[in-house]
């Protein structure tokens, strides 16, 4: 896939997520104001539903057929208490605030409405109207001697609101979680898709140029021999040999790294396990041809205190794990490369440490060491080869063996690798 059309498919795609967040969140709002537009005319229909009621209490003949005394005989104040009564009032206002489900959090009061004085209300008004805005309902219909009007306010309005709408805003909210979630770990996947693809690409690429240097190797080789004819010199002859031999080591040392590591993905790898003393491998780190045959000399300092160097465990793998680090150490090292080789009793086997003093590696580079494919950063050093599969195939095998592998490193100083294997590594 070109740059250009993965960064517009990623740009479309969070452009229609904020697109469904955004409908969405507009969607509840919506949502929301409809539910308080619902709220206000039930709010407004109960007011009404008590004033009307009120009206009853003030004719003679409902009075009268609910056994209560006629307004003449009631002693009079000059107030609107000479025809509302606020126990009737009470019971009303729960009567309608319920019918209409408001809940039950309320509070009322009977106001004058020239300047708003409060001429009676339940506990708790006072406070509950600075917090909202009171429904009101005119009381003109009961009394015409002033204006008084009826106030109603609710404690937890917007809460009760938020429960109506709670179950939908509820999946709402999930559902956008998910969708955000699902975006993150796809473009998480695809990135990493693409970085994978990236380094397998160069994988080919290394692995191309690996093999085809040994071939011209072994090619140049072969054909300095076939050139020479009869009589060419025993010396030459075996010179040109151990060449051909080494090369073709090289080569076979690169395929056997490729095809554990895809034995190892398939599940097919098993471990031929045997006696395997430890520090012998070690010391034979000595005749690794490239040690010999190199520009540079590696100098190897070893400190083999270990009492358990004697496992049980796969040698041709520990031997290729000592193998790969130590190929490291050589080509990452300084034009004087030296390591350090010790060993110590550690829990219920061997620690192995390899310490260089080569370029080492940044804190970035340390957290992807062990990675498949991943190669160390060389800045302006362009002749260090490799698959990116050394580190990687240490850590499997060493895992392999119940075991373990760490890394610590200082830019420009060197790094340090520990290898654990423990006594026995049979499963």
């Amino acid at each position: 896939m070109k740059k250009n059309t993965f960064r517009i498919i990623i740009f479309l795609t969070a452009v229609s997520l904020l697109g469904i967040i955004g409908t969405q969140t507009f969607w509840i709002r919506k949502s929301f104001l409809i539910t308080q537009k619902q709220f206000d005319h039930r709010a407004d229909q109960a007011l009404n539903d008590v004033i009307e009621e009120l009206g009853d209490y003030t004719d003679s003949s409902f009075r009268m057929s609910h056994n209560l005394p006629c307004l003449n005989d009631i002693d009079k104040t000059g107030t609107i208490f000479d025809v509302l009564d606020t126990a009737i009032l009470d019971r009303l206002m729960q009567k309608y605030v319920s019918y209409h489900k408001l809940g039950n959090n309320y509070h009322y009061a009977i106001v004058k409405t020239a300047d708003s004085t409060i001429i009676y209300s339940t506990p708790g008004y006072e406070k509950t109207r600075g917090r909202c805005e009171p429904y009101k309902a005119c009381l003109s219909c009961l009394w015409k001697e002033e204006y008084f009007h009826l106030s109603l306010c609710f404690s937890n309005h917007t809460k009760s609101l938020f429960v109506e709408l709670s179950v939908w805003l509820f999946w709402s909210s999930l559902f956008i979680v998910i969708i955000i979630l699902s975006f993150a770990y796809t473009m998480y996947t695809v990135f990493r898709q693409k970085k994978l693809s990236e380094l397998k690409n160069d994988f080919i690429n290394n692995m191309t140029h690996e093999f085809k240097t040994p071939i011209s190797t072994i090619s140049l080789a072969s054909e300095v021999l076939l050139a020479s004819g009869a009589g060419t010199p025993d010396e030459k002859v075996k010179r040109y040999a151990q060449i051909i031999y080494d090369e073709n080591q090289r080569m076979r040392h690169q395929v056997e790294r490729v095809l554990n590591m895809a034995q190892h993905e398939k599940g097919e790898l098993k471990l031929t396990i045997s006696e395997v003393n430890v520090h012998d491998l070690l010391l034979n780190t000595q005749h690794i041809s490239f040690l010999d045959n190199g520009e540079k000399k590696l100098n190897i300092i070893y400190k083999l205190n270990a009492t358990k160097n004697v496992l049980m465990a796969d040698e041709l793998h520990i031997a290729n794990v000592i193998r790969n680090i130590v190929e490291n150490a050589y080509k990452y090292g300084k034009e004087e490369p030296q390591l350090i080789i010790s060993t110590r009793d550690y829990q219920e086997g061997i620690l192995i440490s390899f310490e260089d003093n080569g370029i080492g590696m940044s804190n970035e580079a340390l957290k992807h060491v062990f990675e498949k494919f991943y190669r160390v950063p060389t800045g302006n050093l362009h002749n260090v080869k490799g698959f990116g599969l050394g580190l990687y195939y240490v850590k499997t095998m060493a895992e392999a063996h119940n075991g373990f592998v760490s890394a610590h490193s200082v830019l420009n100083k060197g790094s340090r690798f520990d290898v654990y294997i423990p006594v026995y590594s049979g499963k």
